[in-house]
């Protein structure tokens, strides 16, 4: 059933003691007409139950008052804590937002870094490459200033002459290796490795007879001398560069594997 509107019930009042007042009248005029006890007493359990229903509803209404209150105000606490709840969602979606933004930008970076990690790498890797040819080169002139106050000291020393010849041949100074290989056959007219390593460097200068020359020779002396994979060496080079024309390929620096220490 549906509760009766408040006014209702309140507008029910002055009726209810209306009754009760009524029902004390009329219980005393029966006393003072000299009725009976027993008719005189009969109408106060109404007058009774009428005060006691209307202190009950008193307090019922005082009640319900107090829970429709306290409903009230939970339902307030419960919508200000939505709003709160909404509003930290909403920073907590804007946190999120900036976090995403900030990893993309971190992400960048990383990248970049590995980029950059992998530049140094290959930076380093050519830097040591030239280290050790600028090594390489520093040892070679150190091999010439050596065999260069060899010379001085002595002029006739064949093997000095044949060294330098060779470390000059190795910087790619092919010029200045023959003129060092000539003298030191001048010096000792049976160097077979000082006719093998001019054949070569004067194959690379495009002397194609004379280094035939040259190798054709050396292969004679190394027979001679009894060094046969030696002579088979220079046989076999002296034929390639009478038939091919060079021992060059695609690049002008000589291997250094056909030379002789």
């Amino acid at each position: 059933m549906e509760d009766r509107p408040l006014n209702s019930r309140r507008g029910l009042e002055p009726l209810e003691w209306s009754a009760t007042g009524l029902t004390v009248v009329l219980s005393m005029a029966a006393a003072a007409t000299q009725q009976t006890i027993l008719t005189a007493i009969a109408p106060l359990p109404l007058s009774l139950a009428v005060g006691l229903n209307l202190v009950n509803r008193k307090k019922l209404e005082a009640q319900f008052q107090g829970v429709v209150q306290q409903q009230e105000a939970k339902i307030a606490e419960l919508v200000a804590s939505q709003g709160q709840q909404q509003s930290e969602l909403g920073n907590l979606t804007l946190a999120l937002s900036q976090v995403g933004d900030r990893l993309e930008d971190v992400q960048k970076q990383v990248m970049q870094l590995n980029q950059g990690t992998q530049h140094l790498h290959d930076y380093t890797r050519i830097l040591n490459t030239e280290q050790k040819q600028i090594e390489e080169v520093l040892d070679c002139l150190r091999e010439i200033e050596k065999n260069t106050h060899v010379i001085q000291v002595d002029p006739s020393h064949a093997k000095a002459y044949y060294n330098r010849g060779l470390t000059h041949q190795r910087l790619g100074d092919a010029e200045a290796a023959i003129l060092d290989y000539s003298e030191a056959i001048r010096i000792n007219e049976n160097y077979a490795k000082a006719y093998h390593n001019r054949g070569v460097a004067r194959s690379t200068l495009g002397d194609r007879k004379g280094a035939v020359e040259d190798l054709r020779t050396a292969a004679k002396l190394f027979f001679e001398q009894g060094d046969i994979s030696s002579y088979q060496r220079a046989r076999d080079l002296a034929k390639r560069i009478h038939e091919v024309g060079s021992i060059e390929q695609d690049s002008k620096e000589v291997p250094l594997e056909i030379l002789f220490p």
